[in-house]
């Protein structure tokens, strides 16, 4: 039996999903004139759109206080505007959405910690360090006397070090060395490849196979990945980080990906799969804010982005262009 949802006018966080992202298009750039007339037509649509779009673009508005209620104090300069146009959303919904799995002390005598699909967890070690574990991830723990291991089985975590010259702090991933020295920084182990992201300081990624091989040198906004077809290095710009970093606060923003790679990124938390068959929709360029695991949300805002419908077979979510819906 299928179960077909209609794009319609969508539930609430549907709405909420199409509202911030139509925020967020309009924050970085001036809409173009069909983009402009999209606009016009969603928001006329249905009187919750209008609410909801009024209710986006007043976060960046409220950048201020949403960053004292983040973080306890008051910017005195304000963040560029590519930097916080969608992170103030981030921000509030981080405030409004308790964080998954909260901070919980890490056993010594386990060595192992790891994390169900839609859980996020953080953990303090004993050396004051924080790590901050993606869903489905694993890692263990190896601490010494002169030395700090972490070694990532699975998945992604994300780490603020503590600074301690004297042991180093190395996390080991598929043969990968990080070595890091009071710094935040995040390893995932993806399809693509080994990813090291740079939040702050200065990592040195080593290949742990050869011990001889000359260090990469990663800095601040910087991201290494190791892949199949050769090690690369990518500047990224401070919003790019916060973006690729957002499941720590329980969020995943997608701010121009490409439809089939947020798909596989929503699936990574949630038992029910969105499936995307056309190849042509999978590369269409998608914005939107949704929750760890809202896989339902993010199927129904896809559908509303792309004229299409959900199709519910099982415990798939089957995203599927509208008879004679035009190509995007």
């Amino acid at each position: 039996m299928e179960d077909i949802v209609s794009a319609g006018s969508g539930n609430g966080a549907e709405i909420d999903a199409r509202a911030s992202a139509w925020a967020v298009r309009s924050a970085e750039r001036p809409l173009d004139p069909v983009e402009q007339c999209e606009l016009d037509a969603w928001l006329e649509e249905d009187s919750r759109h209008l609410g909801a779009f009024v209710r986006a673009e007043a976060l960046w508005l409220d950048i201020d206080r949403i960053a004292a209620l983040d973080s306890g104090t008051r910017r005195e300069t304000p963040p560029p505007a590519r930097q916080h146009r969608w992170q103030s959303y981030a921000m509030a919904a981080s405030i409004a959405v308790a964080m998954v799995g909260g901070m919980i002390a890490y056993d010594r005598l386990a060595g192992r910690i790891a994390t169900e699909r839609s859980e996020v967890r953080r953990i303090a070690l004993d050396d004051g360090s924080v790590v901050t574990l993606n869903g489905d991830s694993a890692i263990q723990v190896r601490y010494s006397a002169d030395s700090r291991q972490i070694i990532l089985r699975r998945g992604e975590a994300s780490f603020k070090v503590a600074h301690n010259a004297q042991r180093p702090f190395v996390v080991s991933a598929d043969g990968l060395k990080v070595r890091a020295v009071g710094t935040e920084f995040a390893v995932g182990i993806e399809e693509s490849g080994i990813e090291v992201t740079v939040e702050e300081g200065v990592v040195a990624v080593g290949d742990g196979a050869n011990a001889s091989a000359q260090p990469r040198y990663i800095r601040r906004n910087e991201q290494f990945v190791a892949a199949e077809t050769g090690p690369r290095k990518v500047v990224l710009d401070a919003a790019d980080v916060e973006r690729r970093t957002a499941w720590r606060k329980g969020l995943l923003v997608f701010d121009g990906q490409q439809l089939g790679a947020a798909a596989a990124e929503v699936n990574r938390y949630s038992d029910l799969r969105v499936v995307i068959e056309d190849p042509t929709l999978a590369r269409a360029e998608f914005m939107g804010i949704f929750k760890l695991g809202d896989a339902r949300a993010f199927a129904g805002a896809a559908a509303r982005a792309f004229n299409g419908e959900v199709i519910r077979r099982g415990d798939e979510l089957i995203l599927v262009r509208q008879q004679n819906s035009p190509s995007h």
